[in-house]
């Protein structure tokens, strides 16, 4: 699945810093030590996914060692895989590793400079796709698995693969349209035995039968903005838009008498709900004021039944139940500029933005704590016994409960903290 807006290309980091020297990142905890006592020995502690300039890597939150090199990557959408492409002349070397070790699981060779776009759960199957990223007439799309290439697909129009089906026959893609310079797009099928674009399946249809959405009648979308979450027990990507107030549903065109928006064409953000194993789309409007400020303000994150999104620009937070896919609750909070992650625990939802953490109680639906930090933060990562905020050039774990320091390790080139490997 996606994981951010994927990834550039890598760099080379060449020479000897002084960091690597001392083990690419060092330890600083935050404990005194008595006279005459002897040191404290560090614990290598949990393993966290987080972007430095060159790309994705995985360090240890006990040391700072990183676990895998960094580079352009996709992670699987339970994150035990990551998937690089490695350019070389006129081809690209497709690389699978753990996380957990970085040992190469897998490789491949397709021809063609591709970008990575989309990874199947397991890493089976990769997406790679050619062609100017900002607009084109032409798109090649290229599906290749541990043996090699399986599909190559040149397209018409500008066509962006976003995740796979289920059952890795499929692809849903967005079509942007217009190609040449696109201001909206639409979420289609791509089946891949058969090179053909359709369109996606009815919502609600009667289990085992799938309807296409009748011509005329599909989605047409404005967005800039996203961040997405996998929900592997429903089979549902979870993807946060914000989007000009023009944005036209399926259900508005089939059933214009009922509307979709209760009446307010000023929804600026929505949650783009897509069933991989169904192969329909539902969107859930936010709020009216979600959406209105500053894009980075924008971030979501999922456990269980919950879907939970804000908007830190805007102080709005906002419930959205997986199953029903309607927002249950809405929350109020002190706004903060600044680019937001959002994190959530059994307990807790974690608002990661400017200088603070703001803590919501996950049962009462309540503003609980705010924690002052050092400096901006870069992503926050929650494990059912530690929670990891990013800073400059460092990772910060917190108390859960407390918010009160317990270690900080050196992260250098640090841009964000994405998630604990489970």
């Amino acid at each position: 699945m996606r994981a951010g807006n994927g990834a550039g290309g890598s760099r080379l980091v060449v020479g000897m810093k002084r960091r690597e020297l001392l083990g690419l990142g060092g330890a600083v905890l935050m404990a005194s030590c008595g006279s005459g006592s002897k040191p404290k020995k560090v614990e290598p502690g949990e393993l966290l996914a987080v972007s430095v300039g060159d790309g994705m890597t995985v360090v240890e939150s006990g040391t700072g060692r990183r676990v895998v090199t960094p580079a352009a990557t996709l992670a699987t959408a339970d994150g035990r895989r990551l998937v690089s492409a490695v350019a070389e002349p006129g081809a690209s070397r497709v690389v699978t590793r753990d996380a957990r070790t970085g040992d190469v699981v897998a490789q491949t060779t397709v021809r063609g400079a591709g970008r990575l776009a989309a990874v199947t759960p397991d890493a089976g199957l990769v997406a790679l796709v050619d062609g100017d990223p900002a607009g084109r007439l032409e798109t090649t799309i290229v599906v290749a698995g541990p043996a090699g290439e399986r599909h190559r697909l040149k397209l018409p129009g500008f066509v962006q693969p976003e995740a796979f089906s289920s059952t890795g026959t499929s692809l849903f893609v967005l079509d942007m349209l217009p190609p040449e310079h696109p201001d909206s797009y639409r979420v289609r099928v791509l089946d891949l035995a058969a090179g053909q674009l359709t369109a996606l399946n009815l919502p609600n249809a009667e289990a085992g039968v799938k309807v296409l959405v009748p011509e005329g009648a599909e989605e047409q979308m404005r967005g800039e903005g996203r961040q997405a979450v996998f929900d592997a027990r429903r089979q549902r990507l979870f993807t946060l838009y914000s989007h000009q107030p023009d944005h036209v549903h399926v259900r508005d065109l089939l059933h214009p008498e009922t509307g979709a928006r209760d009446g307010r064409p000023d929804v600026h953000a929505f949650v783009h709900t897509l069933s991989v194993a169904d192969g329909w789309a539902v969107c859930v409007d936010l709020p009216s004021s979600f959406g209105t400020g500053p894009v980075e303000g924008l971030t979501i994150a999922q456990r269980g039944e919950e879907v939970w999104v804000a908007d830190a620009g805007k102080g709005v937070l906002a419930v959205i139940s997986a199953d029903v896919l309607a927002v249950t609750q809405e929350l109020r909070f002190t706004a903060v500029a600044g680019r937001a992650r959002l994190a959530v625990s059994s307990s807790a939802a974690y608002l990661a933005a400017g200088r603070q953490v703001q803590v919501f109680d996950t049962g009462s639906k309540s503003p609980r704590a705010t924690w002052a930090l050092p400096g901006d933060t870069r992503g926050v990562a929650v494990s059912d016994t530690g929670l990891y905020v990013g800073q400059a050039e460092a990772v910060h774990r917190l108390h859960p409960e407390t918010g009160a320091p317990v270690a900080t390790v050196t992260v250098p080139g640090l841009t964000a903290v994405e998630h604990v490997l489970g």
